[in-house]
């Protein structure tokens, strides 16, 4: 479960006022606020849990891999990016995914656990996981044909170091290599700015849609795809 401090947002505020319900008498208007706050959380545990993954699979899918590609995946928690690439294994020489396995922004984050989850996959061979932060990731430079970040750089504050990350990202691309970000809410918007001046081309930018909704259509997800 992404961030599951997301949840007690929602339904810890509709517990209370449930609580107190209970205490003075219904009312119609707590009634409804209940049920929008229940039904938010609903959605966020939606997203969480069906919703982002149906976006990484239509991304995956659009994205067409030369042979022997090296893929990061920049902040990879439980994997669930790397796994999309299932069926495109034959295609990939190596993948690595890094984190600094934050239990914070993702629930049971662990190295190991996330290992165990790859090793049952059709990569288990190609994957190398490691700890390392976006901010100074110990690769070379133009070592990726493509860099994948999901649900990241939200997390990272205050903006500005985002700006660094963005800058290590282009780093560690090579020329001509493929860049995907999957981030929440509409700061997102800004990153478009800072490719274009680090050289990248063909910045595009989407809403998700309702697999994104994080709770309601105020949080929605944004997927850039960029070319260096």
């Amino acid at each position: 479960m992404d961030a599951p401090i997301g949840l007690a947002f929602f339904f810890g505020p509709a517990l209370i006022i449930g609580i107190m319900m209970l205490m003075s008498g219904f009312n119609t208007v707590s009634a409804i606020m209940v049920l929008v706050l229940v039904l938010c959380g609903l959605k966020y545990m939606h997203t969480s849990i069906i919703g982002k993954y149906r976006i990484m699979k239509s991304i995956v899918n659009s994205i067409h891999l030369k042979k022997d590609s090296k893929i990061l995946d920049a902040g990879c928690g439980h994997g669930a990016f790397m796994l999309q690439f299932n069926r495109q294994a034959a295609k990939i020489s190596e993948i690595i995914g890094i984190d600094i396995w934050s239990n914070k922004d993702q629930g049971s984050n662990s190295i190991a656990a996330t290992q165990k989850i790859m090793d049952n996959s059709n990569l288990a061979d190609k994957v190398k996981l490691k700890t390392a932060n976006i901010l100074d990731m110990p690769f070379n430079d133009n070592e990726f044909d493509l860099i994948v970040s999901s649900l990241v750089l939200h997390n990272i504050k205050p903006f500005e170091k985002r700006k660094v990350a963005l800058v290590n990202i282009a780093r560690v691309q090579k020329q001509k290599g493929q860049l995907v970000i999957m981030d929440i809410g509409y700061e997102t918007s800004k990153y478009v700015r800072i490719l274009k001046e680090l050289g990248y081309q063909n910045v595009n930018i989407v809403n998700a849609g309702y697999n994104g909704w994080w709770g309601t259509p105020m949080v929605p997800t944004f997927v850039i795809t960029a070319t260096k």
